[in-house]
């Protein structure tokens, strides 16, 4: 009989600390959604010119150090500008900040029911029918939020580095596309590929359960 309550009491914490991992994952998940919404880096391109000799783009931001010359003392400043409506946006940064608010917000809800099952699983409180409900919610978003992710840093990647992208500064801008000289590489992709795998292990551990 002992040993049969050390048992089950050892699968009991098996189960927790499944359910715990998936957890984790599902809030780093989240947090790497959250710096690829912010980034500036989802596009860095190298500019042939003094003024202006590089530019990162983000999905709502630009971010470049202009050189000014200030009584013939050369003075870089960091400016920062938002891409409203005075912008040429593509529609894979258009649909981007789409897809990307869609994952967090969906991850999101993903944390507040994974919290709330795992709190219910620390109570043994006998709701099965809660807590399988509440999974199966998890999984769903947990599979569709690295799909909306891989679309949206995939899709830019392939138009930036192909060329095909429409993506153009505004009149009032230092700089013309026209004198770009090469597209850079940023961790824009291979973060948004961890971000997904992330999601998917989380799905896997609440699977599991």
């Amino acid at each position: 009989l002992p040993c049969f309550f050390l048992f089950t009491s050892r699968l009991e914490m098996k189960h927790f600390l499944r359910k715990l991992l998936g957890l984790l994952f599902s809030y780093m998940s989240w947090t790497s959604g959250i710096i690829l919404a912010i980034s500036r880096s989802w596009r860095v391109w190298k500019v042939d010119s003094e003024i202006v000799p590089m530019v990162s783009i983000g999905l709502w931001e630009v971010f470049y150090i202009q050189n000014l010359n200030m009584s013939g003392v050369l003075v870089e400043t960091e400016q920062v500008g938002v891409m409203d409506e005075s912008w040429a946006l593509p529609d894979e940064i258009t649909y981007g900040q789409e897809l990307i608010l869609l994952a967090n917000l969906m991850k999101l809800v993903v944390l507040i029911f994974g919290t709330m099952t795992l709190w219910v699983s620390w109570i043994k409180a006998p709701y099965p029918e809660f807590l399988r409900m509440y999974y199966n919610i998890c999984i769903c978003l947990l599979l569709l939020s690295p799909c909306c992710t891989l679309s949206a840093v995939i899709w830019n990647f392939s138009a930036d580095f192909s060329g095909e992208t429409t993506f153009d500064f505004p009149e009032s801008f230092p700089i013309k596309k026209e004198a770009l000289i090469r597209e850079e590489g940023s961790y824009i992709l291979p973060l948004g590929i961890i971000t997904a795998a992330m999601s998917f292990v989380s799905a896997l551990s609440f699977l599991f359960e």
